[in-house]
């Protein structure tokens, strides 16, 4: 089935608001992530179909980086198993092809150097890039990528129906655990509003009170752009499945802290 893998990858690039990058990716990257991956990652998939999906996060959140200009955290471990691998593989070459596409080199740093507020700062520019086009209840697609790929270990985000919470649990080992998920105490409601997020009571949904459910609207937190003479140097970190909640590790581009 190798072959309809591969085919789903290339229609997938073809769809993918980042197919110029996805397009670039070097040759020998997939193949090195192929064989990297699996013992950094047990039991992680290494078919065609998940490496460009995984890629396309990275792309994502690279994006991210560079038009928030503050730290922020990247919200999967399946996109994080890219960068690290690239980063053993080719760290020059990252360096590059990220200029080239995005504007700047991206740092890998790791959870506990970001900081209070990278993982929010991610989840609002990610409304932001992304709100137009996703359902209002939706969360945005950096934050479903894990749970949508079962990614063992990764990291599970939904959005709850009826009371709007952004919850989350450490996928088990079947890449599953939305049962066992929980409010995150990040991404609550307050902190996302104070950050610019906007919100409104659900339409058709009958309800009244404090616990009225609520969606998310498209909004745009602003913070600076990046800075075009920004760079740092990457380094590397091992999966840790106790890291901070909710994150990999992540990258700062540009602008200060919080």
């Amino acid at each position: 089935m190798g072959w309809f893998e591969a085919w789903r990858a290339v229609k997938h690039i073809r769809n993918s608001p980042y197919q110029t990058a996805l397009a670039a990716l070097p040759a020998g990257l997939q193949a090195y992530w192929q064989h990297s991956a699996p013992q950094e990652y047990p039991g992680i998939p290494t078919d065609a179909f998940f490496f460009v999906r995984a890629a396309e996060g990275l792309m994502n959140f690279f994006d991210v980086v560079t038009r928030s200009g503050k730290p922020c955290a990247l919200p999967s471990e399946a996109a994080d198993s890219v960068w690290h691998a690239w980063l053993r593989w080719n760290p020059a070459g990252l360096d590059y092809f990220c200029i080239k596409h995005f504007g700047c080199k991206i740092p890998h740093i790791e959870r506990s150097e970001l900081g209070a507020g990278a993982l929010l700062n991610s989840f609002v520019r990610c409304r932001g890039r992304q709100g137009a086009t996703l359902h209002a209840s939706a969360l945005p697609a950096l934050f479903r990528l894990d749970a949508r790929l079962k990614m063992r270990g990764g990291h599970g985000y939904w959005n709850r129906m009826f009371s709007g919470r952004v919850v989350y649990v450490r996928l088990d080992a079947r890449g599953l655990g939305r049962r066992r998920a929980s409010p995150h105490p990040e991404l609550t409601q307050d902190a996302l509003q104070a950050a610019g997020l906007k919100y409104q009571r659900s339409a058709g949904v009958a309800s009244s009170g404090d616990g009225a459910p609520f969606a998310f609207l498209g909004g745009d937190a602003g913070g600076s752009s990046f800075d075009d003479d920004c760079s740092a140097g990457a380094g590397d970190s091992g999966y840790d499945s106790g890291s901070s909640c909710g994150s990999s590790c992540g990258g700062g581009c540009g602008g200060g802290g919080d």
